[in-house]
């Protein structure tokens, strides 16, 4: 599998400060990668893909509700992202993000919470300059497309993992899984007959250098440690076993 080459560059250059960690934390945690799009095998003719932009996730300590409708605290995860076109035609992006922990075998796939939002929204965009949306919201307009000679129109998203505090907060190596970049879909065959579905996917692996109890803004780094953190796959989403003879 042909690995993509990436490049980091900052993007809009101002960033807020976050409920937890400080102005240091946040320096160290707030550069932007950027992963442009890569040719596979597996690819056909008509398959498209958008670029798409990141930062490591954070941990926050967030307000919700229970199930009486009291307020309490949480502490959840999130990733800033954002994704623009340069496919010369409007791309619907629907997109879906598994965070699987590689050490303690778990998986987590995004909740997103209006209520979270809107909090994670104060905290990384306070102007609404960016104009945040959830996984959700962004799938309702497909992504414009960009001119190559123009400054790319993006669009911000967050993505939201509720449930990471609480089945595997000690986790120290993980990856997270995008879906919905692109249309790319391949079909393969096992030995035994059975039929492999498979999406072209953005694999993005990461590691948690500190073993804290106390979740820090900067918890989290790119793995960078058996080549590029960020890989582009065919993964398989789905499998039809063979028919078994009557």
């Amino acid at each position: 599998m042909r690995e993509h080459r990436m490049h980091r560059r900052g993007f809009l250059g101002a960033v807020a400060l976050s409920a937890v960690g400080g102005p240091l934390a946040l320096a160290q945690n707030a550069a932007e990668r950027k992963i442009d799009p890569i040719n596979l095998p597996l690819d056909k003719s008509d398959v498209w893909t958008l670029h798409f932009r990141y930062k490591v996730p954070r941990i926050a300590t967030l307000d919700t509700l229970d199930a009486t409708g009291k307020k309490v605290k949480k502490t959840i995860w999130y990733m800033w992202y954002q994704v623009y076109n340069m496919s010369g035609e409007p791309q619907t992006f629907l997109p879906e993000f598994e965070l699987v922990t590689k050490d303690l075998n778990t998986a987590h796939l995004d909740q997103p919470e209006p209520y979270l939002l809107e909090q994670l929204k104060k905290i990384e965009d306070p102007t609404g300059i960016l104009g945040f949306q959830s996984t959700i919201t962004i799938s309702k307009r497909p992504i414009p497309p960009s001119k190559p000679d123009a400054i790319p129109r993006v669009v911000s998203g967050v993505a939201i993992w509720t449930d990471i505090f609480e089945k595997a907060p000690n986790t120290n190596k993980f990856s997270v899984y995008v879906l919905g970049l692109s249309n790319g879909l391949a079909v393969e065959e096992t030995p035994t007959g059975e039929k492999l579905i498979k999406r072209k996917t953005l694999q993005i692996n990461f590691v948690r250098p500190a073993d804290d109890l106390k979740p820090q803004l900067a918890d989290f780094a790119a793995d960078e440690g058996n080549g590029p953190a960020e890989r582009w796959i065919y993964r398989t989403v789905s499998s039809v076993k063979p028919k078994a003879p009557q």
